[in-house]
């Protein structure tokens, strides 16, 4: 090659021509470059040894020289669609180079050097090409080779020869498999025949993937990018290639492959322990290390327990401790939440020590360590392996702890529901039953007691004297002396908050000194709830529930629990209110109340008026409907103070006639209401002069003296003023009345009771229709339908 090439660079775009000539000049050896249109003809070309045309539209330049200078070298440089290179090489093009690369002008000026010839010696170009620019070759971490048209190696560099193991001049003529006429040929018997064992590819240029064997014969994966070079006349001139070990990059996608593996295998473990098996089976498969320990945190005993180990850790290393917090590499990791990692010799723990070592928390499940007897032996690829390992393992630990608690949870709630089925199934067919309320409280706490994880039940009634619930029924195993047993309901003892405040409560410290705690300590109890017996505003009583387990009683069985209290007093106010009915003998009560939380007293006392009510009715809503008649005092202030007072939803006069009036009242509560779901009959209700007077009829076996208490209990100035026992009527008044209400309407029953209480029916009358009517809001016509309905019905049940 003569020491100075001259290249003509032309082509269309004037920038690009000029950047593409001192690109040239930099990477050449010794180019001197001149620029020209893409028009330019061969008489303007001039002396040069290669011309370069630059991206131009057409291939007419390429004629033209071919036609007036066919040995002078074209190289087409560009990035030309197929169509166009095909034209460009079969107009006489030499060489063609693509556009665009990183490498694109050390690319060309090397082929430009090969396309220059000198005195015809044109097989050694690849060489010299290479031989220019050794020195930028050489900085290269990649092999990089030229082989001659006869396959031998004419160029290697120092990367070349450590990569396959042999020295450069021990290369430097030897022969490989190459590519001659697009098939892969032998071309000689040498000590690299097998140097490159794949096939080599039928294209101009490729990159694929062999298996180089090296001189001591190992395999190593190689990425090769080859390049076939050819002459301008189209023959066969050599081969060039860039070879890179992709040991490192198969090794990565190796261990991509197995985590992916292993994270589809993590998310579908069902507990942690079968979590550390895959870890650490992972571990020794992604690493190649067989020494790996995976440690689980007990909760329970505060330590690090190991759940998985390879089976060379156990041959190598014994059968591994278990770690308090900060103890050894594994529980200080785990108590800081730092990895750790050593490249040196290093203590485990007090009595084993390892060469290399990764430490990982696994989140706040436990730890995941990997060890080598080998002194650095993991570097950076291998800690960030540990790491998404550790990540992955912790993701699926709490998978799998959510859906353990899942399941436990649903095993739990189905035995919970079990249970609670049983027990309400029972419990029901107890209180259809029972036909006392000594036969509701015994199969209720016999039902109790029976359940898990229930152990005794009893019931505390208020007794009738004193702040105390004496113990009535009683069931279960706990060895507990219930005769004789009270509990006050004055302080803090368990059940006297469920008492007054009608609300439960749970027990789970007995370190009280009442008597209950005391039994309840020595018999085994660790938890209780206190049920109230509430119906309305009316208590009967508490009811105990015990359990030889802490904290039995929680949110689902507190529900179960109170709707079961309801139920029990709603069974025992039925059959106490049924009583009466049923009863042979009455006892006839008679008490006076003086106390100002009586609406009667209140009235009576402001308003100098006596007051009586003549009849009352429970509506839907819970509230009570009362009729009072009033006799003295005005009715207009009367009227006046029912409306203002905190206890009346709605008042109205329905009727007045010579100093005494009719009232339709409408309480949310009363005393009323109160005797009557203790199974009271009221018989004559009054108030005068801030004194009110109630007469009630109870069943003869009933405790008259239970029912006075509770009004003493609760109001003040509460005197007995008679008590009398009589035979009960064939039928009484209220069973009369019972079977008339069942057939009116709640206009005719209004309008028989306005127009009887308001003296419709008296003669003279003392009210006529038009104001009955407006009592109801209705016109008068409508009234006398209502209550001529009414009447009809009325003389059907007395007459039929």
């Amino acid at each position: 090659m003569k020491s100075g090439v001259a290249v003509l660079v032309c082509g269309d775009d004037e920038a690009l021509v000029t950047e593409t000539a001192r690109a040239l000049e930099r990477v050449g050896d010794g180019f001197e470059t001149r620029t020209a249109a893409s028009d330019a003809s061969a008489s303007s070309v001039g002396a040069v040894d290669c011309v370069v045309s630059v991206q131009s539209e057409t291939p007419a330049l390429v004629e033209t020289l071919r036609r007036d200078a066919p040995s002078l070298p074209v190289v087409a440089f560009g990035d030309w669609d197929a169509d166009v290179v095909s034209a460009l090489l079969e107009d006489g093009a030499t060489e063609y180079v693509q556009r665009g690369s990183d490498e694109q002008y050390v690319v060309l000026a090397h082929r430009i050097e090969r396309a220059v010839t000198v005195d015809g010696d044109a097989p050694s170009v690849a060489h010299e090409g290479f031989e220019r620019y050794a020195e930028v070759i050489e900085a290269l971490d990649d092999g990089v080779y030229a082989l001659d048209d006869t396959g031998a190696f004419v160029f290697v560099n120092e990367a070349m020869a450590e990569l396959t193991g042999y020295a450069v001049e021990d290369l430097l003529g030897e022969h490989t498999s190459v590519i001659k006429d697009h098939e892969a040929v032998t071309v000689a018997e040498s000590k690299l025949r097998d140097l490159l064992s794949s096939d080599a590819p039928d294209d101009i240029g490729t990159t694929f993937e062999l298996q180089l064997r090296r001189a001591d014969g190992e395999t190593v994966p190689c990425e090769d990018h080859m390049t076939v070079l050819y002459g301008p006349d189209g023959e066969f001139r050599g081969t060039a290639g860039v070879i890179r070990d992709i040991t490192e990059r198969k090794r990565r996608e190796e261990m991509l492959s197995t985590l992916q593996e292993t994270s589809r295998s993590l998310m579908q473990a069902p507990s942690r322990e079968q979590v550390a098996a895959i870890v650490a089976n992972a571990a020794e498969r992604v690493l190649g290390v067989n020494l790996a320990v995976v440690r689980l945190y007990d909760a329970d005993e505060r330590v690090l327990r190991p759940a998985a180990t390879t089976e060379a850790t156990t041959d190598r290393l014994g059968e591994r401790p278990v770690y308090d917090l900060d103890e050894g590499q594994a529980g200080q990791v785990f108590a800081s939440g730092e990895a750790a990692m050593y490249g040196e010799s290093h203590r485990l723990d007090a009595e084993t020590t390892a060469q290399s070592g990764i430490y990982y928390p696994i989140g706040v499940h436990g730890t995941l360590s990997v060890l080598s007897e080998e002194p650095d032996a993991f570097d950076d690829v291998d800690r960030q392996v540990v790491a998404l390992l550790a990540t992955n393992a912790a993701a699926a630990c709490n998978r799998a702890k959510r859906e353990q608690e899942v399941r436990e949870t649903r095993e739990r709630i189905a035995t919970i529901l079990e249970r609670i089925n049983g027990l309400i199934e029972n419990t029901v067919e107890v209180l259809v039953e029972a036909t006392t309320r000594e036969a509701v409280e015994a199969g209720v706490c016999a039902e109790l007691a029976a359940t898990e994880p229930y152990t005794f039940a009893w019931v505390g009634r208020p007794a009738v004297r004193g702040d105390e619930l004496v113990a009535s029924e009683w069931a279960g195993d706990a060895p507990i002396a219930m005769e004789g047993l009270s509990v006050s309901t004055s302080g803090d003892a368990p059940g006297a908050r469920a008492l007054a405040e009608h609300t439960t409560e749970v027990v789970d410290d007995f370190s009280g000194d009442d008597e209950w705690s005391e039994r309840a300590r020595e018999a085994g109890i660790e938890s209780m709830m206190a049920i109230p017996l509430s119906y309305t505003d009316s208590t009967y009583g508490v009811l105990y529930v015990c359990s030889d387990q802490p904290d039995a009683f929680d949110d689902r069985e507190r529900v179960v629990l109170e709707a079961l209290g309801r139920a029990v007093a709603n069974a025992i106010n039925a059959i106490e209110s049924g009583k009466i009915l049923s009863a042979d003998k009455v006892v006839e009560l008679e008490f006076t109340v003086d106390d100002r939380d009586l609406l009667l007293s209140r009235v009576s006392a402001a308003t100098g008026a006596a007051l009586s009510s003549v009849d009352a009715v429970t509506q839907d809503d819970g509230s009570l409907r009362l009729y009072l008649t009033t006799e003295g005092g005005d009715s207009d202030e009367i009227l006046a103070e029912l409306a203002d007072d905190d206890a009346v939803v709605e008042a109205t006069r329905v009727a007045e006639h010579e100093g005494s009036a009719l009232f339709d009242v409408v309480v949310e509560t009363s005393l009323l209401a109160t005797l009557v779901d203790h199974g009271a009959v009221p018989k004559a209700v009054g108030g005068e002069n801030g004194v009110a007077r109630y007469t009630i009829e109870l069943p003869y076996e009933a405790d008259a003296r239970e029912v006075f208490s509770l009004v003493e209990d609760n109001y003040d100035g509460t005197d007995l003023a008679g008590y009398h026992e009589h035979e009960r009527p064939v039928q009484t008044r209220q069973e009369f009345r019972a079977s008339l209400a069942d057939r009116f309407t709640d206009r005719q029953e209004t309008a028989l009771r306005t127009a009887f209480f308001g003296g419709f029916f008296e003669w003279p009358r003392e009210v006529d229709g038009d104001e009955l009517a407006g009592a109801m809001d209705i016109s008068r016509p409508t009234y006398h339908q209502h209550l001529r309905a009414a009447q009809q019905k009325v003389f059907e049940e007395l007459f039929e």
